[in-house]
């Protein structure tokens, strides 16, 4: 017989709706393997739709084939197989796999014929994932000792600059957020980005901790220093290299200002923040006429304001030129048209959250390519925003429409992706598109 386990598998993974198995009258025979059908009743009929061909599971331990795990089963998953290869019929019989035959109407003509993931293999796999968890949340509970050995000297922290303390301090207060939570809430934790695997997120962990121990050493320090210092072994120098960018990006999001500013150096980027329109800050001050640029560095050290009543947030820098091109269009409207240049960084959130807190802005223009990228960006710029109830959303659509809701703009952009892409030159608008959606 097929034990409980086997058949909860099957009903939960291979059965269709409407489909169960037919467990009574199973021949069992001297052969390793069970054909098992699968059918379909109803009051009046009894169909036979498919058959399963397994090996009942056996206890005893048997490792697995490494050209087996190449395969990459998953539960649904369907592979075609040589039906007389040993290493088949060895799978089918040691409970890796089984066959799955679908037939046609008549109940005899096959239909389809496919090797699916069998109960083994499924625990196979479970127990890996698993044992990884287990690793990883031993290495969690590791890296908690450590970070809550860190000596911090008050005295020392004083001497640091503003914005470097601003950022130290920031970056403790997620690191406290972090040591509060158990290993199974950084899976759903919002602290990180939702995509990223939970040995992703624990290398980024120990990334942290280490440019927080050099942070608190040296005045300044190399990338490589980073890794170097915290493994103590060869290599330990190239051990982040793989997420550079995107860890350090996250980091600033921690610390809302650049890496730069708490003593990484030459890494020699500067992140700019196209605009045009009236905007002042304690240090600077522009005026409507060309394209200005800020900077990550001036963003985190200054604090910005604006005029304007109208903020648009474009990601193409061909939308900001074409709206700066047309004359006193930004001045008459009193404007201010930000440019995120297909990505939204961290100095560019930190600037919008700064104007939308000190100016008199009354609504958000939002205008992105519509695929894929700009959707998130768009989504990326929505959460940023949010927070801030007062003012009044838009978003412009492919054929200038103005939608005033996430959730319908969301709606019409899963749709819109099913079939079409366009970027935001391919449909500029002009002067009085630009005005009508203004005073929409």
């Amino acid at each position: 017989m097929i034990d409980q386990a086997t058949v909860n598998y099957i009903q939960k993974y291979i059965l269709k709706k409407g489909e169960e198995l037919e467990t009574l009258g199973i021949d069992q025979t001297s052969s390793p393997f069970i054909d098992v059908k699968i059918v379909k009743r109803t009051e009046r009929t009894y169909r036979v739709v498919g058959l399963l061909t397994l090996s009942p599971y056996k206890k005893e331990t048997v490792k697995i084939d490494d050209s087996l795990k190449d395969l990459n089963f998953t539960p649904r998953k369907k592979v075609k197989l040589d039906d007389h290869a040993q290493r088949t019929l060895r799978w089918l019989e040691q409970g890796w796999i089984m066959k799955e035959i679908r037939f046609e109407k008549d109940e005899k003509t096959i239909k389809t014929m496919y090797y699916r993931m069998g109960y083994r293999l499924y625990q196979y796999q479970q127990e890996c994932i698993q044992q990884k968890k287990d690793a990883i949340d031993r290495e969690f509970r590791e890296w908690k000792n450590t970070t809550k050995l860190i000596q911090i000297n008050d005295d020392q922290i004083e001497l640091f600059s503003y914005q470097r303390k601003r950022g130290f301090n920031s970056l403790i207060e997620v690191i406290n957020k972090v040591l509060d939570l158990d290993f199974y809430e950084i899976e759903e934790s919002y602290l990180f980005p939702e995509k990223w695997s939970l040995q992703k997120k624990l290398k980024f962990l120990h990334f942290v901790v280490a440019f927080l121990q050099l942070c608190l050493q040296k005045t300044n320090f190399d990338w490589k220093e980073i890794g170097a210092s915290y493994f103590k072994k060869i290599g330990g120098s190239k051990k982040f290299d793989s997420n550079k960018q995107e860890f350090i990006t996250h980091l600033e999001e921690w610390t809302k200002c650049p890496a730069a500013l708490l003593g990484l150096s030459s890494l020699g980027n500067i992140t700019p923040f196209y605009f045009s329109g009236q905007l002042i800050g304690n240090y600077s001050s522009y005026q409507f006429g060309p394209v200005h640029a800020l900077t990550d560095l001036s963003i985190s050290a200054d604090d910005y304001s604006t005029k304007a009543t109208t903020l648009w947030l474009v990601e193409n820098r061909g939308i900001l030129t074409r709206m700066n091109a047309e004359g006193d269009f930004i001045k008459e409207t009193n404007s201010l048209v930000m440019c995120v240049d297909g990505h939204l960084r961290t100095s560019h959130k930190h600037c919008i959250h700064q104007l939308l807190k000190n100016s008199p802005i009354q609504q958000t223009m939002i205008w992105t390519d519509y695929d894929s990228d700009g959707f998130q960006i768009a989504k990326e710029l929505y959460t940023v925003i949010s927070p801030h109830r007062s003012l009044k959303l838009k978003w412009i659509t492919h054929d200038h429409r103005i939608m005033e809701q996430w959730e319908m703009y969301e709606k019409y952009m899963t749709a819109f992706l099913k079939d079409h892409k366009l970027e935001q030159e391919q449909i500029l608008g002009d002067v009085e598109s630009w005005k009508r959606w203004i005073n929409h």
